[in-house]
């Protein structure tokens, strides 16, 4: 096994990837080579962490790899952010993660990136503190005998703690403050000390004062160091420095790295800084900005020291530090939105750039998942009364930063705020139109949506923002969607397509492709949309638009639903779902959610339906928003799974009062037309079934090339008049589209129909025809519904094609990725030969190992061999 470790040091934090890329460049884990990694900077960080996980894969292929992280608690956040994606991603194959942390005081994303894994099933070593034999045991092992009653309360201070407890031990040792005599050792009174720091102060008294001065210097630069920096930092030459590294390293306080010099503990360097007074440390701190920018280190290790020396810090010095600091929150949003929080507190309070700042660390602190604390602070500074520039400035930071949490009405809130001034600068005028339409989308105002989408596109092109105004034009395609003009969104979501491959600018990055998917979708051209789905999936990678990736994952999802595709539609759907986690995207997990539920719901799997809209809902209480048919149809349908249909009524009743103006429902499943009409019939609702009837003719109406449609309405139809010859109606529009669930539950409302008018043979063939399509589909529910109706007939099951062995369990999909991993096949390389990406393959890989019964490549292996041999 190879072993990959290495040690995190606080201004770790600073440098996207330092922690990872120093544990794994080390000398212990031959044949590891991350020299790759620099080539993938162009791809984004989670084209970075994609290249990673690519390198780990390929080398544990050959020999299986351990990687340690010690002190993880002072990680940077892609490294976090990495281990996220990595150490779930690299599941299935022969990689180990060790991360050791202690607990620090506030919440920060190593912290919360550990919390994390442990919640998704990662085991948990806790070191418990000693017990009382364990302690004294220590203590005679360390004295060379009996610890009394004195030394035993003494070292009770260090709450069990192995570490603390040898070092007050050997401190008191070395200050002759303990004896032994007739083989036990006791106290001799004196100035005890009363902790830890006050212990290693003691200590430090004993070494010589250049010794000391080197310790300080290394606390205040907070990580490996060199000589010659502490020297320059002490004022004092290198060579004269020699004697006391010599003194500090053999007095155990220093260890000797080569070239720098560390720390033997973490605790040590904090303890030594801690003793150093406020004063004194500012003087430090302000000395070490100038020693580590002239030694050539990171501007941000630059930017911290000047921070913590208090210094003011003057107009010119905050624009080199703001840009600076922008390319820590490339990688590390949180730690960059402290450093601006601080550096606000250095400013001069007239500063013109004062609110500037705050606008960038509210939005970075919202980007880190604090959206309270952004949405705090802009509120404070909103207070205070602003010029309009910096007002709308703020405004739109927040907007965005909400938008991205899913608070969509505290959008639509502060956008109106920011709009409503009529000294606003175009350009961020055009952005607050966008973000306000986007808004007023999930908190259904479609009519204020559209217009707000329209201002945006003219006052973008005004000012020349192509960036507002593709996001204002993607904005009204889903309004054109929801009232079922299905051409006119695909022809402005190709206009918004042609004008993001015209720029090489961030208009890209707002990927206008992920709108042209679903209106491509909903015109029945499924191999059309996926394949836009994936080329955008592939340009989100080489851009590193890790937000996005969640979204083709459920427009994929969808396109998986309308082709029929159950099992492969949950596949995808949960990869987005492990994505948004991983990337804290809170306002995807509710959609994602709610689809998992259908697709349950559909496959017969009520628990796990109830569990993802229970998931959902608690998101929902938080504030986070959605549209009413992510979650309301569902749920509803849950309800009359349940026998519940008057509840699944009153869950519907929202849908119901925006048809037929909002047709979003109608137009994602075809089935809900027959399905609401049915539901409707069934609680004596006459009144809503026809309006169900009516909005799914208005829908086919606008759309006569989209056959899908057009069987959803005569089925609807023929529900409500109960009428044989438009039912048949609808099965033959059904036929000439390609979804297939929708022809199932048309042949068998058929069938129902066929058989009332007595012509029970045809009746039993467009059942078994439609139990054939359930089964091929996945949907579980719909086939044990048929085979009932069958059974009533005296028509006997049909034996499983396949048997009901675990191999045969799988579905067509976890089989070919089955067989390509046997193969040796990485999950990236199966990706690239399925056309899928690596979490869609880890989501079947993730299913086939829970239905073989299996936990590793290795096991899967045998299970192909032993299953193939035959042929």
């Amino acid at each position: 096994m190879s072993v990959a470790g290495g040690q995190a040091t606080e201004l770790d934090r600073m440098a996207p990837f330092s922690t990872l890329l120093t544990c794994l460049q080390g000398e212990s884990a031959p044949g590891l080579d991350v020299s790759s990694f620099a080539s993938a900077t162009d791809r984004g960080q989670f084209g970075q962490v994609d290249r990673l996980g690519e390198i780990l894969e390929d080398h544990s292929r050959q020999r299986p790899l351990l990687v340690l992280i010690d002190d993880a608690q002072w990680m940077d956040e892609m490294t976090a952010f990495a281990l996220r994606i990595l150490v779930p991603g690299l599941s299935s194959s022969p990689v180990v993660w060790l991360l050791s942390r202690r607990r620090l005081s506030g919440r920060r994303p190593p912290q919360e990136a550990i919390d994390w894994l442990i919640d998704q099933g990662t085991r948990l070593l806790p070191l418990e503190p000693l017990d009382d034999d364990a302690v004294a045991q220590i203590c005679e092992t360390v004295l060379g005998a009996i610890p009394d009653s004195g030394v035993l309360s003494l070292v009770s201070r260090c709450s069990g703690n192995p570490f603390l407890l040898r070092e007050l031990l050997t401190t008191l040792s070395d200050a002759g403050q303990l004896a032994v005599s007739d083989g036990t050792a006791t106290i001799v009174r004196g100035t005890l000390p009363a902790n830890f720091v006050s212990a290693v102060g003691a200590r430090l008294r004993e070494l010589s004062e250049d010794a000391r001065k080197l310790l300080e210097a290394g606390a205040v630069l907070s990580r490996p160091f060199t000589a010659h920096e502490a020297a320059r930092l002490m004022g004092f030459s290198a060579v004269g420095l020699l004697s006391a590294v010599k003194e500090a390293i053999e007095g155990g306080t220093l260890v000797d790295q080569g070239s720098n010099l560390v720390f033997r503990h973490d605790l040590i360097r904090e303890a030594v800084y801690d003793e150093l007074p406020g004063p004194v440390l500012s003087v430090l701190h302000r000395e070490a900005a100038d020693v580590v920018r002239e030694e050539g280190r990171s501007a941000i290790e630059v930017v911290e020291h000047l921070v913590r020396s208090g210094r003011h810090i003057d107009h010119q010095m905050v624009g080199t530090m703001r840009d600076e600091v922008k390319k820590v929150a490339e990688g590390a949003p949180s730690s960059a939105a402290d450093l601006i929080l601080r550096m606000v507190n250095l400013l001069d309070e007239r500063d013109p750039a004062g609110p500037e700042l705050v606008a960038d660390a509210v939005r970075l602190l919202a980007s880190a998942g604090r959206v309270g604390e952004a949405r705090d602070l802009a509120k404070r500074t909103l207070r205070g009364g602003l010029t309009a520039e910096s007002e709308s400035g703020l405004l739109l930071g927040l907007a965005e930063a909400l938008k991205h949490a899913g608070r969509n009405a505290e959008v639509v809130e502060h956008t109106r705020r920011a709009l409503a001034r009529p000294d606003v600068p175009d350009a961020v005028r055009a952005r607050l139109l966008a973000i306000h339409a986007h808004g007023l989308l999930y908190i259904d105002d479609l009519a204020r949506a559209d217009s707000a989408s329209r201002q945006a596109e003219e006052v973008a092109e005004a000012a020349g923002d192509l960036a507002a105004m593709v996001f204002g034009m993607v904005a009204r395609t889903v309004t054109l969607r929801a009232r079922g003009r299905l051409a006119d969104a695909v022809e402005l979501a190709r206009e918004a397509v042609q004008v993001a491959d015209r720029t090489t600018s961030d208009v890209r990055h707002r990927h206008p492709r992920l709108w042209l998917a679903p209106a491509l979708g909903a015109m029945d051209r499924l191999a059309e949309a996926d394949a836009v789905c994936e080329i955008g999936q592939r340009e989100a990678g080489e851009l590193g638009t890790a937000w996005s990736q969640p979204l083709w994952h459920y427009q994929r999802a969808r396109l998986r639903i309308a082709n029929g595709r159950l099992d492969d539609a949950a596949a995808e759907a949960e990869a987005g779902l492990r994505f948004a986690e991983q990337l804290a995207a809170y306002a995807l997990m509710v959609p994602l959610l709610g689809l998992l539920a259908y697709i349950a719901i559909q496959r017969g799997e009520d628990a796990a339906g109830n569990a993802h809209l229970d998931s959902a809902g608690k998101l929902v209480t938080d504030g986070i928003g959605g549209g009413m048919e992510d979650l309301g149809w569902p749920m509803a349908l849950a309800q009359d799974a349940a026998g519940k249909p008057e509840a699944a009524m009153r869950t519907l009743d929202e849908i119901f009062r925006c048809l037929p103006d909002r047709m979003l429902l109608l137009v994602f499943d075809v089935r809900a037309s027959a399905t609401l009409v049915s539901l409707a019939q069934r609680v004596g609702d006459s009144k809503r079934a026809q309006l169900v009837v009516d909005t799914s003719r208005a829908l086919a109406d606008r759309n006569p090339m989209v056959s899908s449609f057009a069987g959803a309405a005569k089925h609807a139809e023929g529900l409500i008049k109960q009428d044989l010859n438009t039912l048949r109606d609808a099965v033959a529009a059904f036929r000439r589209g390609p979804r297939r669930l929708g022809l199932a539950l048309a042949l068998e409302d058929t069938a129902a129909a066929e058989f009332d008018a007595g012509n029970r043979q045809g009746a039993v063939k467009l059942l078994e025809e439609s139990s054939e399509i359930a089964r091929i589909s996945g949907a579980h529910r719909d086939l044990a519904r048929i085979q009932e109706r069958l059974t009533e007939l005296n028509i006997p099951r049909k034996p499983a094609l396949h048997g009901t062995s675990r191999w045969n369990c799988l579905t067509e999909s976890e089989l070919r990725v089955a067989l390509l991993v046997a193969d040796g096949l990485t999950n990236r390389e199966v990706a690239a030969r399925l056309f899928l990406s690596p979490h869609t393959v880890d989501s079947h890989l993730r299913h086939s190992f829970t239905k073989l019964g299996v936990s590793s490549r290795v096991e899967l292996t045998r299970q192909v061999l032993a299953n193939t041999e035959d042929g």
